[in-house]
């Protein structure tokens, strides 16, 4: 069987928002059946994996509103509109743990829900850390809490780690996929 695309016929915006807007699209399916998408469209984001000088892994805690609860994650944020996503990972990471990486390289890049979002996030890898300073950006209460390999194995074995961006990465930096 061949997979083909869906049509869209029409569609609106119906939330348009400081992160994300969501439209209705109607589409028609190749046997000209009809039906509506909803789809979240969002710019994306870059996260970092990085270890510093001492062999541990900078994660970052926070509180996460619509989960509410503090999650372990990897220093994260949203791309801004005509930033380069390297740019961004190197922000993100300076803001968030005050950590300036002197090598960095995508090692991931995959849709969290491609059934209903346009969202694509990037996982860096960063090298080679500097501390400089946190900027945090108001309303960012954020703990920098590095890792080594075995509290990272205990965190992921103790399923302590939710969030999807940081369990790939994560995954990837202990050899699990």
């Amino acid at each position: 069987m061949t997979i083909k695309k869906e049509s869209k016929t029409s569609g609106e915006i119906i939330f348009s928002g400081n992160i994300l807007k969501l439209h209705r699209d109607k589409v028609e399916f190749p046997d000209k059946a009809k039906s509506v998408r909803e789809v979240v469209e969002h710019s994306g984001g870059v996260s970092v994996i990085a270890e510093n000088d001492q062999g541990k892994v900078i994660l970052i805690k926070q509180y996460r509103y619509p989960v509410d609860e503090v999650i372990y994650e990897i220093p994260a944020g949203k791309l801004e509109k005509d930033e380069e996503v390297a740019e961004c990972a190197l922000r993100e990471l300076r803001e968030e743990t005050g950590y300036q990486a002197e090598k960095i390289e995508e090692i991931f890049r995959f849709y969290p829900t491609p059934g209903y979002s346009t969202e694509t996030i990037y996982i860096y890898k960063a090298e080679n850390l500097e501390y400089v300073g946190r900027e945090l950006d108001e309303g960012e209460y954020i703990e920098v809490v590095p890792k080594s390999r075995e509290e990272l194995k205990e965190l992921y074995k103790n399923r302590e780690i939710k969030d999807s961006k940081t369990l790939i990465a994560v995954m990837h930096y202990l050899g699990e996929c």
